[in-house]
């Protein structure tokens, strides 16, 4: 191939990855607005929807990383499998704790373009308990609707140079997982759950279609010894993926949707 053939080549795929870039802009337009509160108390503001980290320190010396990006096709189609016909546009939110040497990766979780999550020591969009009382993320752009229709105007995660990171566990997450890595041997299955997070009878009804498979339902109370980062992290998630290896990723799924059938949910 002549060099003007490649030049040729190479501007042809420039120009199809700008029209392409022009789509996507148009399908959801606006500027993402980033502000984040502490303690009632609004710290800063600022744009993002890129791989652009945003540091700042909270009010309790902690060195809080803050990454929004726009969602991939994978995110809406995992909700569309849900049986939902639309949904708002949707941004990636990534913390990071920059308060040592190297920068920590805390959590990944993803929010509307125009909605508020939480992050903090009770949860929310995801427990962070190293943020001290909590943090709130304002999302604020012009509302957006995405449609099935949509989904190929939307790009990948590898289009959009996203990775899934993971959380590096501390000694006492390492020591939950080896726990439940015990359990998982002995044939043991526990589902972890707050016991507030569903009514009574609800979750009466979700422990006895669990028992049937062998698995037990634990209810955690608040401020008890399983009411931990570390536990949750390292206990109920590996009993979570081992549970979803021994009985399929739709059993969980099913028990849902039986559940919502049975109590109209």
């Amino acid at each position: 191939m002549t060099l003007s053939r490649l030049n040729h080549v190479a501007g042809a795929v420039v120009a199809l990855f700008a029209i392409s870039g022009t789509a996507q802009a148009e399908l959801c337009p606006g500027v993402q607005k980033v502000s984040l509160t502490y303690g009632g108390n609004e710290l800063a503001q600022w744009e993002g929807n890129s791989s652009q980290v945003h540091k700042l320190t909270l009010p309790n010396g902690f060195v809080l990383g803050v990454k929004t990006e726009q969602g991939a096709r994978e995110i809406y189609e995992r909700d569309f499998q849900r049986s939902v016909t639309q949904t708002t546009e949707l941004v990636k939110i990534s913390l990071y704790d920059y308060s040592g040497a190297a920068p920590r990766y805390l959590t990944s979780t993803w929010g509307g373009s125009q909605s508020q999550q939480g992050y903090g020591p009770k949860g929310g969009a995801d427990r962070v308990d190293e943020l001290g009382s909590g943090i709130v993320l304002t999302l604020d752009k012009p509302a957006c609707t995405i449609t099935k229709l949509d989904l190929a105007a939307i790009p990948t995660e590898k289009e959009l140079g996203q990775s899934r990171e993971s959380l590096v566990p501390d000694e006492k997450t390492k020591q939950w997982m080896q726990a439940a890595q015990q359990d998982i041997a002995k044939k043991r299955y526990v589902v972890s759950m707050y016991k507030d997070s569903l009514p009574a009878e609800v979750s009466t009804r979700l422990a006895q279609l669990l028992n049937k498979d062998g698995i037990e339902l634990e209810l955690i109370q608040p401020g008890d010894a399983h009411d931990a980062k570390a536990y949750l992290m390292g206990y109920a998630r590996t009993m979570l993926s081992a549970i979803d290896a021994q009985f399929g990723k739709e059993h969980g799924k099913n028990i849902e949707r039986q559940l919502k059938a049975e109590f109209k949910l």
